[in-house]
This record gives C-alpha cells, structure tokens and sequence, in this order.
C-alpha cells in the first residue's frame, strides 16, 4: 500500500512540476494543523457540555405562588416560606448549578399595604425578588450566582392570585 502511494506522489509531483511537490510536502502540515483544530473544538464542546451550558433545554424553572413565601404586601419571607426555599436550596448545593435567577411576578391590583415603601407592583417584586436572594446568600449559595429580577405586573392579564408567583430559573 505504501508502495503505490509513493508511486502515487511521484506521479502527481511530474505532471504539477516542482510547485506541486512543495504543495505535496506542505500537506501533511496542513493536515496536523486541521487535526490539532479539531481536537480543540472537540475539548471546547466537551468543556461547554461539562459545565451545564444555558440553553432553554437545560433550565429548570420553579413556579410557586407568591402568598406561600410572603405575606400580601410583605415582603418578610414567613415561615413556611423559609422552609420551602430551604429544601430549594439544599438540592441546589446538592446537585450543582451554574446560575439561579429569581423573578417575582404580581397582578395588576395596586398595592395596598406599605404603599410608603413599594408605591408600586414593581418596587414590591423587586424587594420580594431581593429578600430571597439575600436569604439563598444566607444559606450558602454563592451571591456570583444569583440575579433577582422584578416583573411587577407588567405580565399579568389580570387580578388574582394566578398572577402573583415567584419564578426561580436555575441555569
């Protein structure tokens, strides 16, 4: 086999002259170039796979509704709250994340209480999105990886509590 591919190169080095032999020697350089490239995409892609890439497939998204975290116009995290967030985050460190993201959600009545503090919907769901960040922080999620997020009620359709949710992504 060697034999003919050696017949092969000869051949095609007389019919191109001396400018194809010196195509024909740079060949196998440029092949180890191409093969070195693909090995480094291939590690890239490996890398990429390894660290839970962001793609809308590999996001979990959480949905609970805003009255078992808080109090109506609160923003004090209650007990039960605590708890649920709690058990959130032990599986989070358990089974490892890349980023979380907390987005609360109201409806479209005007606040009634604290009125003085959250004048509107998105002051009270961005206090609400931020009371949760700092409590996961307190319990040991990293602050690099967390983000809250305030929708106020500029997605809701209505009154009600269907409208009022937290919403924690985890990337």
């Amino acid at each position: 086999m060697r034999v003919i591919r050696i017949l092969v190169y000869i051949l095609f080095i007389l019919s191109m002259g001396f400018s194809g032999y010196l195509w024909f020697i740079r060949i196998p350089a440029l092949e180890k170039i191409i093969k070195d490239l693909n090995e480094e995409n291939l590690n890239l892609l490996k890398g990429l796979s390894e660290n839970k890439s962001t793609t809308p497939d590999s996001v979990l998204t959480i949905v609970i509704p805003s009255d078992e975290i808080f109090e109506p116009g609160s923003v004090e995290i209650s007990n039960g709250g605590k708890e649920k967030i709690d058990s959130l985050v032990k599986e989070f460190l358990q089974s490892g994340f890349n980023g979380i993201e907390v987005g609360v959600y109201t409806d479209k009545s005007p606040v009634q209480t604290n009125r003085d503090k959250y004048p509107t919907n998105w002051e009270l769901a961005g206090a609400r999105a931020t009371a949760i960040v700092r409590y996961m922080i307190s319990r040991g999620i990293d602050p690099k990886k967390l983000r809250a997020v305030s929708y106020g009620d500029s997605r809701a359709e209505g009154v009600g509590n269907r409208y009022r949710q937290v919403e924690i992504k985890v990337f």
